[in-house]
């Protein structure tokens, strides 16, 4: 029996460069068809924690599962193995600019499954077909708009079918009509998967929509609220001063 897709955290501080600020433990549960925003007022903290609940670092205390597996004690092969279950799309991560948009949203999948180049660019444009991208695909990243590179990152990070999905400030750089378009493509392929987001007061009625969980992190505490409506209603202060930006 398949596990059920799921994240969970416990007292789990990210390993951080940053010795200047603090990050409070991390306990929590993501699962599956569920989207889970992490806010707060540094993005660089959120993104640390981020990339800590994605597996791509180990936590410094405390332990992190991916669908019922402890990532930290996994060797490459395992890791290589495992990463395939795991999407992560990046507002701020750039494309390879040396390749074109198609093998951009190619080379997870030629390099982790190994199939054959052809059938890899078939699945590659079935996929750019479903998230409507309406460009010459063999165009370079630099030639394309803030909008096109980010609907060649989610395809990228969907390429392999991943169970968890990572957006980190999907959102950026987009103008009202662009956020619209993002977040319709983002809610039709979310479902059954875990995901798990920051960045999303660039457009919080995203949040306010799918949002099943809110964390709030600052260097002080960790904050969880159940929706966007639990998270306005707080008394803290943080996080009025935070809302004051929308």
């Amino acid at each position: 029996m398949a596990v059920q897709a799921s994240i969970n955290a416990e007292n789990a501080i990210p390993c951080s460069t940053d010795s200047q600020m603090g990050y409070p433990a991390l306990t929590c549960q993501f699962q599956a068809s569920n989207l889970t925003c992490l806010i707060g007022p540094h993005r660089s903290q959120l993104r640390t924690y981020l990339q800590m609940l994605a597996g791509f670092s180990k936590p410094r205390q405390g332990v992190i599962k991916i669908n019922g597996q402890l990532v930290s004690e996994f060797d490459q092969l395992e890791w290589q193995k495992f990463r395939q279950q795991i999407g992560y799309l990046s507002g701020v991560a750039p494309l390879l600019s040396v390749q074109h948009g198609l093998m951009n949203v190619m080379l997870p999948a030629l390099y982790h499954l190994n199939t054959p180049f052809r059938e890899t660019a078939g699945k590659a444009r079935a996929l750019l077909k479903e998230l409507q991208c309406d460009f010459e695909l063999t165009r370079y990243p630099a030639s394309l708009t803030s909008f096109q590179q980010l609907q060649l990152s989610l395809a990228r990070a969907l390429i392999l079918e991943p169970s968890v999905l990572f957006l980190d400030v999907p959102f950026n750089d987009l103008g009202a009509r662009e956020r619209e378009k993002m977040a319709a493509l983002l809610e039709k392929h979310q479902q059954n998967r875990v995901v798990c987001m920051i960045g999303g007061l660039q457009y919080p009625r995203f949040i306010e929509k799918h949002a099943k969980q809110i964390i709030y992190i600052s260097e002080h505490k960790v904050m969880s609220f159940s929706g966007w409506e639990s998270f306005l209603q707080t008394n803290d202060s943080e996080v009025k001063e935070l809302l004051r930006v929308l």
